[in-house]
């Protein structure tokens, strides 16, 4: 098989270290997509930008003053600005929520408030009845900003369609509040909301009624080069595209790089999901491989046994790949949820560093190894193979 290194590298190398931070809605995504695109339709696929609205998210920080001194703070994401000095509330349950008044003041969210994320409003694959109310109750009660306590390093609030200021500190700031002498914090929030428009990269490579779509996610939170989330996927994919040129197939070869997985309301993916049909016969995420010192791993939702069985025959050439259960999150759901076979392709130990590496600024290419990401790239060939057999 093939080596694929050098062009692997030089797409990292290009996301990663020249690009940066992909955040839909950004020039710097933007200047991604642009490239992807380029790629593709360089090897001969027949390539389309995919628009949808969206708000590109300007952070220029955040600060706070508590009983005249300063409190380390952020800016929660998608946040709209303030600058404003109320009188704090701190606010722990759900019934203490129901009972508190809190328009004109800053709510101070702590405790079973903050046990986890909460689901943006317009987030329409999944939204707990719990995370409902406690945003409804926000929005009746109208704080004039808030601030949550985060224990883990996904803010609590991460929402372009909530319009309640709100910034985000420590577990280990909480006291400053609950000890101060005077109750009223200084809070300032210096972010701006931009409406604007970003694109999906739908390529399409052969003929025929059926379609096999290969996709991976090209954006990335705000603050992470995001290698393994999701550089190395793109990457892949676009080697992968690399070594079509000159080649008949009985089908189309789809690769879509979709726009808004790490976006708080995924609008990228919202839009594609409109035109998926009786045409996709199979799709397969990538997402989060080439970890090093990992196996990568292979998951299948909606699969009959003959797709099974064509894959794992290829995965048995390839080295370093395993079978694991289904894991419901990522891309891949949007065509399991419409009854399409549909395979995840990951690394097997990433999920030990969603609380550390993903998502933040150490999701570096020194992660990456590309031996492993050129097998990846060699099991898409050989499936292709075998389809065409």
């Amino acid at each position: 098989m093939k080596n694929h290194i050098a062009s692997l590298k030089s797409h990292m190398e290009m996301f990663c270290e020249i690009i940066g931070a992909r955040p839909t809605g950004s020039a710097s995504n933007e200047t991604a997509v642009d490239y992807a695109a380029s790629i593709l339709q360089k090897n001969g696929l027949e390539v389309c930008k995919q628009d949808f609205d969206c708000i590109d998210w300007i952070n220029s920080g955040a600060t706070l003053l508590v009983d005249n001194q300063n409190v380390p703070v952020v800016s929660a994401e998608y946040s709209l600005p303030c600058n404003i000095n109320a009188e704090f509330i701190c606010v722990d349950t759900l019934e203490l929520l129901i009972q508190t008044e809190l328009s004109g003041k800053i709510a101070l969210l702590h405790g079973d408030l903050c046990s986890e994320p909460l689901m943006p409003k317009n987030f329409e694959f999944y939204n707990p009845d719990d995370h409902k109310q406690i945003i409804a109750l926000l929005e009746e009660k109208n704080p004039a900003a808030i601030i949550t306590v985060n224990p883990h390093k996904e803010h609590i609030i991460q929402d372009g369609d909530f319009n309640i200021p709100c910034a985000v500190v420590a577990t280990d700031m909480k006291n400053r509040f609950l000890q101060a002498a005077d109750r009223t914090a200084c809070l300032s929030i210096d972010t701006k909301r931009i409406p604007t428009k970003s694109y999906n990269v739908i390529a399409t490579y052969g003929a025929g009624f059926d379609k096999i779509c290969f996709f991976a996610h090209i954006d990335t939170k705000p603050t992470t080069p995001g290698a393994l989330d999701n550089a190395s996927g793109v990457a892949v994919l676009l080697a992968f595209a690399e070594t079509l040129s000159d080649k008949g197939y009985p089908f189309q070869i789809e690769i879509a790089l979709l726009n808004g997985e790490d976006y708080y309301s995924t609008p990228g993916e919202v839009v594609f999901m409109k035109g998926i049909g009786a045409e996709y016969k199979l799709a397969i995420n990538i997402d989060g491989v080439g970890l090093k010192n990992s196996a990568t791993s292979i998951s299948f939702y909606e699969c009959p046994d003959e797709i099974q069985s064509v894959i794992l025959r290829c995965v048995g050439e390839t080295a370093g790949i395993e079978q694991i259960e289904p894991w419901p999150m990522g891309d891949h759901m949007i065509f399991a949820m419409n009854g399409i076979p549909t395979v995840a392709i990951t690394a097997s130990k990433i999920f030990d560093l969603l609380e550390t590496v993903i998502h933040s600024s150490d999701d570096e290419i020194k992660s990456i190894d590309f031996n492993i990401l050129s097998e990846i790239v060699n099991l898409l060939i050989s499936y292709i193979k075998y389809r065409t057999r």
